[in-house]
């Protein structure tokens, strides 16, 4: 993995340096709240907002991440700055579950409030879906938002991926209730066709 620079952007390997910060952003309402609870991780929204309250806890699962980078997992994994070295967010192309192929992968990402609205994460994901697709040879990128994180969906639709369904996400709501959830997709070839 390599790193991505863009116009307003550095996207780098992730080092423990800035993951404080990072899970400073992750404890922010406002991010966390999409950032769903699923039942294989944490069984209610309350165990996963005690998870985030313990910085001991959360660093060892960095560090383990960190430790990782070489893995399938966290491969494609990048930590967003803005050109002053401020760390705004993450973006992650990970392992599809539901495909045993490293060339169809899934994609999430979150920032920090205070630089929603403004591009960062439209220019962040423009540049590693190029990168994904272009150097790594990726096929295909098969995601989920839930219908509720109406700003992520949006994005995805911006960068072109195409709606292909509803059905139960995986996530979790305040009372454990699976969320809807939108289904998406953008294949290598709709992605060229794009440009």
């Amino acid at each position: 993995m390599i790193d991505i620079k863009t116009k307003r952007l550095n996207l780098k390997r992730p080092t423990m340096k800035e993951q404080y910060d990072l899970w400073n952003i992750l404890r922010k309402e406002e991010v966390n709240k999409y950032y769903m609870v699923t039942p294989k991780r944490f069984h209610s929204r309350e165990e996963f907002l005690i998870s985030l309250s313990d910085w001991d806890k959360q660093k060892k699962f960095c560090q383990n991440k960190i430790d990782s980078l070489d893995s399938d997992v966290y491969k494609y994994t990048w930590s967003i700055f803005l050109k002053d070295n401020t760390v705004i967010g993450q973006i992650t192309v990970q392992p599809n579950t539901n495909y045993n192929n490293p060339k169809i992968r899934d994609i999430g990402w979150f920032i920090d409030p205070k630089y929603q609205r403004k591009g960062y994460m439209y220019e962040a994901a423009s540049a590693v879906l190029d990168y994904v697709f272009k150097e790594e040879n990726l096929e295909k990128i098969e995601t989920l938002a839930a219908a509720i994180n109406t700003s992520s969906w949006k994005l995805m639709e911006k960068l072109g991926f195409k709606r292909i369904g509803e059905t139960n996400s995986p996530y979790l709501d305040d009372n454990g209730n699976y969320l809807l959830g939108y289904s998406y997709i953008l294949t290598k070839d709709m992605y060229f066709k794009e440009e």
